[in-house]
């Protein structure tokens, strides 16, 4: 009950509503994970065609790095 609690806590309220008679945090995390995991693929294409559009251009090599690990750590 804990943790259902938590989570019940940690999302917002539109997402709370459609799992608050769910009866333990099993059934609302798969429920969520379901949900949200087919979002996952779509930002992965998009973190990589970002990584695959990014260029140096007129920023220093420190500056670039950054902002490539920056998506990879994304990634």
């Amino acid at each position: 009950m804990l943790v259902h609690s938590w989570i019940m806590n940690s999302v917002s309220d539109s997402i709370a509503q459609s799992i608050v008679f769910m009866e333990n945090a099993i059934d609302v995390w798969n429920d969520l994970k379901e949900r949200f995991s087919q979002a996952d693929l779509i930002r992965i294409a998009e973190l990589q065609q970002e990584l695959h559009a990014l260029k140096q251009d007129s920023r220093t090599v420190t500056e670039f790095y950054s902002d490539l690990k920056l998506i990879w750590e994304e990634l």
